[in-house]
């Protein structure tokens, strides 16, 4: 199973900044980030609309252009919102890349960034539309969904992803063989400790999205008893 960091692993520093990017690569298989545009056309990494919650700074992402973006700092910390072609530049080429676009509108861009790394990329989104943009073959996408599994796993089937991202919560054994069997990969989000991450592996999820990489242990297998998620 792999680890994917939710947004850095925000346990170990501020949410999608290139401090926590850099810490966590050296811990995980994939980064996950957020994507949107700013005013000025910038793809900056981030996951909120509204600023308020982890900056200074009232309004929201899309209304403020990125020479002020910037120079806004996460929190209490000195870390900045950086755009994704700074984060790109900065990943280990063994260290995938799950880009969350927040919106439409990006994928040329994306497309365009990614060609010149080696990094395996996924590209997942709530918005079906949204992926339906992306047309390379060298960039996997994955559907993201908190309810309603049958039918989501019919959305992200009729969308050709890759992958679906469900809520840790919905992931049963039954729902996994399901879903590989139609040729989907599950990576469950975002999920909250090591009983949960021993559950999921038994389960079969094939990558699991966390704040804190170290919730993912790899036990001896006369050691693992059946459990199910509470």
């Amino acid at each position: 199973m792999e680890i994917i960091g939710h947004r850095g692993c925000p346990v170990y520093g501020p949410e999608n900044t290139i401090a926590a990017f850099k810490t966590a690569s050296e811990y995980v298989d994939m980064i996950e980030l957020d994507v949107q545009r700013c005013q000025t056309g910038e793809l900056v990494v981030f996951h909120d609309t509204a600023l308020s919650r982890l900056t200074r700074l009232d309004g929201a992402v899309p209304a403020v252009p990125w020479h002020k973006l910037s120079s806004v700092t996460i929190g209490d910390s000195t870390a900045t919102i950086p755009r994704l072609s700074d984060v790109l530049s900065i990943l280990p080429s063994e260290v995938g890349i799950n880009i969350e676009v927040k919106h439409g509108g990006m994928a040329e861009e994306i497309e365009s960034l990614v060609e010149t790394i080696s990094n395996r990329i996924i590209v997942s989104s709530f918005i079906p539309h949204a992926l339906t943009e992306f047309t390379t073959d060298t960039i996997e996408c994955g559907y993201l969904f908190d309810s309603e599994w049958e039918s989501q796993i019919e959305i992200a089937q009729s969308l050709g992803c890759d992958a679906v991202h469900p809520a840790y919560e919905l992931v049963t054994p039954e729902r996994i063989e399901k879903a590989h069997a139609s040729g989907l990969q599950v990576n469950a989000w975002t999920v909250p400790d090591t009983k949960t991450a021993r559950v999921l592996q038994q389960y079969g999820v094939d990558g699991a999205i966390v704040d804190d990489w170290t919730v993912v242990e790899t036990p001896h297998p006369m050691h693992v008893e059946t459990q199910t998620i509470a």
